[in-house]
């Protein structure tokens, strides 16, 4: 179209023709059009044509719309909001009226509890997650929704949700761990932004993965592109899943051309830039955005002289690695799935559920070696394997056996050994006959998960070593401290006497 900024993308059934808006833009439209009518005897239909404005008065808009004999349109286009500004709440005011309108058009019909489930996490959620893929929402439009899928859910309407049986977040949990199997909202778009991300290494074919490296990674690349505040909501929050991006993506390594040398994970050290240091790329002479391929001179390695222990653990580790070739095809990612391979296609579930076994919020030495603190990573209880929250609790010996001495006396019970299956276990009914072990039980639980955490930092951050049997000691004290404030009311055997009848001293 002339020598102007006009590009056309075909989407659908529809034609995008993208201009600058000036009138010589909209001409050569209009003249290129005419041109393509001449020759193939193909029109275009005006009466279902329209066109977009962004950043134009009314006024501006109305004289260039009648330029070309084109209604204005109006958004949403193709169900999603366009819009030039942040989307706030009011702006996603008629995406609210459209679920409401859904969920309405279902009051008046007899849906089963079972039904509900599957209109609100297939269709109502299908359609949040459609907007969820292509903008990042706010929160409070999650909340909105959340409010009357609860509201639909328990009082068949969606006004409000007050006096819900239970609460959202709980029926957002997986059917095994008692909820519903509904995905969290808030939680699960983290998954849609790190699809976005893959996308920008993986679809190198997309149209937006050329824009954005073509006009915001382009000179720095996304690794070295820090957060700014001049960039939309969509890029900030792409910039700032970087730490999580790093746990998921890995390299193959081809020419070295699209690799980079400091932050993606090619080689099995993870990123360079937290295993060397960030004094790294000077000991190196290579810079921060520099691709893998600049580490290499005539088919081999080629870097400095090592001046710490890593740089010499680095270049012995390149030793087994072949270098790259122009001959070696492109570099390739790959995405990690649960099981720890890793394949060339993004899965959402696989992700999600990574995700939640990540939701720990105890800063476990697992978590912290994946923000690249240079810490040890053998449980400080047991001394003998990779200290995570699973293993904390309570596959590590000393937690495990800690727990299965009262565990097993308050309720008659094998002893289990995950989070998970005690939590399971709890569910079940009592062996016991006491009307007071499920209480006891949560009870033990708080006071054991409380106790193991600080003998934890206590070997971690001082020189104090507190043995099983005085660990034992501290839980029964606690507890019995604890029952103190529940005296019987009504003549029946208190807490503490249920307690001590399941307990027998010395421990």
């Amino acid at each position: 179209m002339r020598e102007s900024n006009d590009h056309a993308s075909p989407f659908a059934d529809d034609l995008l023709v993208f201009s600058d808006g000036s009138s010589s833009s909209m001409s050569g439209i209009s003249e290129v059009l005419n041109v393509f009518k001449s020759i193939l005897g193909l029109d275009m239909n005006a009466a279902k044509s329209e066109i977009f404005f962004s950043g134009y008065t009314e006024m501006e808009a109305a004289a260039l719309s009648s330029q070309v004999d084109i209604k204005e349109g109006s958004f949403p286009y193709l169900g999603l909001p366009l819009s030039s500004q942040r989307l706030s709440i009011s702006v996603m005011q008629p995406f609210i009226e459209k679920i409401r309108n859904k969920l309405n058009s279902f009051t008046v019909r007899f849906l089963s509890f079972a039904g509900k489930i599957k209109l609100v996490s297939s269709v109502i959620y299908g359609m949040v997650n459609f907007w969820s893929q292509v903008y990042s929402l706010p929160k409070a439009f999650y909340t909105k929704v959340d409010s009357m899928c609860s509201a639909f859910l328990w009082k068949n309407k969606t006004d409000s949700a007050s006096g819900a049986r239970v609460a959202w977040r709980d029926v957002c949990k997986p059917r095994s761990e008692g909820g519903l199997g509904v995905r969290n909202l808030h939680e699960f778009e983290v998954v849609f932004k790190l699809k976005q991300v893959w996308n920008l290494f993986a679809n190198s074919g997309s149209l937006w993965v050329a824009w954005m490296r073509g006009n915001i990674f382009g000179r720095r690349g996304f690794w070295a592109t820090p957060d700014s505040p001049r960039f939309s909501k969509t890029i900030r929050a792409m910039l700032q899943l970087k730490p999580f991006i790093a746990t998921f993506l890995k390299c193959e390594i081809g020419n070295g051309v699209v690799a980079a040398f400091w932050w993606d994970s090619w080689t099995t050290l993870g990123p360079l830039i937290y295993f060397v240091g960030q004094s790294g790329p000077r000991m190196l002479r290579l810079r921060l955005d520099a691709p893998v391929k600049d580490a290499v001179r005539n088919g081999n390695w080629q870097l400095p002289n090592a001046r710490s222990d890593a740089v010499q653990a680095l270049q012995i580790h390149l030793t087994t690695i072949p270098a790259p070739s122009l001959t070696g095809g492109e570099d390739s990612f790959l995405w990690r799935l649960p099981s720890g391979n890793y394949s060339k296609t993004f899965s959402s579930k696989g992700t999600w559920e990574q995700l939640r076994i990540r939701s720990q919020r105890l800063p476990t030495r697992d978590r912290l070696l994946s923000w690249g603190m240079n810490v040890p990573e053998v449980c400080p209880l047991c001394s003998s394997d990779r200290e995570t929250h699973d293993h904390l609790f309570f596959e590590c010996s000393l937690s495990h056996d800690l727990w299965e001495f009262f565990a097993a006396r308050l309720c008659r019970q094998t002893a289990a050994s995950s989070m998970v299956s005690v939590l399971a276990a709890m569910l079940l009914p009592p062996v016991s006959s006491s009307a007071h072990t499920s209480t006891l039980m949560k009870l033990l639980l708080q006071v054991t998960v409380y106790a193991l955490w600080r003998e934890r930092n206590a070997r971690i951050f001082t020189t104090t070593t507190t043995t099983l049997s005085a660990l034992k000691n501290v839980v029964d004290r606690t507890i019995r401290d604890r029952l103190l404030s529940f005296p019987s009311l009504d003549g029946t055997p208190s807490l503490l006497e249920s307690y001590f009848a399941c307990i027998s001293y010395p421990l």
